[in-house]
């Protein structure tokens, strides 16, 4: 089946179940809470089951039992590269169970996996007849934000992945170029922390996208995400008292409330990191939408991929995360 005909199939559906963790739902993750978070009249609901507990499978359990009517109203989507993550597999059969109980055969018909071919999860979905579609070309996860890993649950929600893939195609490279500079002449200066300071709560997950992004491909830098204004009570006296061993960017929507608190404590935040002569870059996105999001994670890709060209490391490896996965899944 063409991926057309599949986004086709699955466009009526209300609740998706996605499946994934790390590289694999990240970024899905943080344009749809993005998008979602504070909005009252979204008419979709998606899952993001990275390792469930006991307690969320319950949950889950609950909520398809009392809430969903028919098959038609879901899909699930298991989302893996290697196809052999243990958090993923383990969570496939129990949600993939969990659905089938009230549906039965139906099910497979309402499911997708987008793997590599020939993986343990291709395989384990061809031996049910379930529907997979090949992860796009030899990304890996972390870099794999426009492709159809990460569009097709989107894109199923109802969110704009043109606008979303469009924006990702304007990142600023020459600002990339600039901030990336600074922030290793900052890290050779012994800034070795760099901090996702978010002024938007719903811009929360796109800051552990980034974490995930720098900790994976570069393994120097420390990436941490601060939320304001509530890390302002909890960790400004480390912050502005503490070591100077860090290097912020300050993210905010530019459509905040004129004279609101938020928009007070980021000035004034702002303000004093500037006193204290503490390093710091400003991205104020014009607006939470699509094609902001994109742009966004366009220029940390560029500027990630420029510092690994400063620090001389290869971006594309992640040789302890490897060995990791290995030692769970014998």
């Amino acid at each position: 089946m063409c991926y057309n005909t599949i986004m086709q199939k699955y466009q009526n559906a209300k609740y998706i179940f996605v499946i994934g963790i790390g590289g694999s739902d990240l970024a899905g993750k943080a344009v749809w809470r993005a998008m979602t978070l504070h909005k009252t009249e979204v008419k979709k609901k998606m899952f993001f089951l990275e390792s469930p507990d006991a307690r969320e499978y319950e949950e889950v359990n609950d909520f398809v039992r009392n809430e969903i009517v028919s098959p038609e109203e879901t899909v699930l989507i298991a989302i893996s590269k290697s196809g052999a993550t243990a958090e993923t597999l383990e969570a496939f059969h129990k949600i993939f169970d969990i659905l089938s109980e009230k549906f039965g055969q139906p099910m497979t018909e309402r499911t997708l996996v987008i793997s590599t071919p020939e993986t343990p999860l291709w395989q384990l979905a061809q031996t049910k007849n379930i529907e997979c579609f090949p992860w796009q070309d030899d990304v890996g996860g972390r870099w794999s934000a426009f492709t159809v890993a990460h569009t097709t649950p989107l894109s199923i929600a109802g969110l704009d992945t043109n606008a979303f893939v469009e924006g990702g195609k304007i990142a600023d490279l020459d600002r990339a170029k600039q901030l990336a500079e600074k922030i290793f002449n900052n890290y050779s200066d012994g800034k070795d922390i760099l901090d996702f300071f978010i002024f938007n709560s719903e811009l929360e997950d796109l800051g552990k996208w980034c974490r995930q992004l720098i900790a994976e491909s570069l393994s120097t830098l420390t990436p941490t995400v601060s939320m304001g204004p509530t890390d302002l009570h909890s960790m400004l006296e480390l912050y502005l008292g503490g070591p100077k061993n860090r290097f912020t960017i300050f993210i905010k929507s530019q459509r905040e409330i004129d004279n609101s608190v938020n928009e007070s404590a980021y000035e004034n935040v702002v303000k004093a990191y500037g006193e204290a002569n503490l390093p710091f870059e400003k991205y104020e996105m014009q607006e939470i939408n699509e094609h902001e999001l994109g742009k966004f994670m366009a220029l940390m890709m560029a500027i990630t991929l420029e510092l690994a060209r400063l620090l001389g490391v290869d971006p594309y490896d992640q040789p302890a995360v490897e060995e990791y996965k290995k030692s769970i899944t014998h």
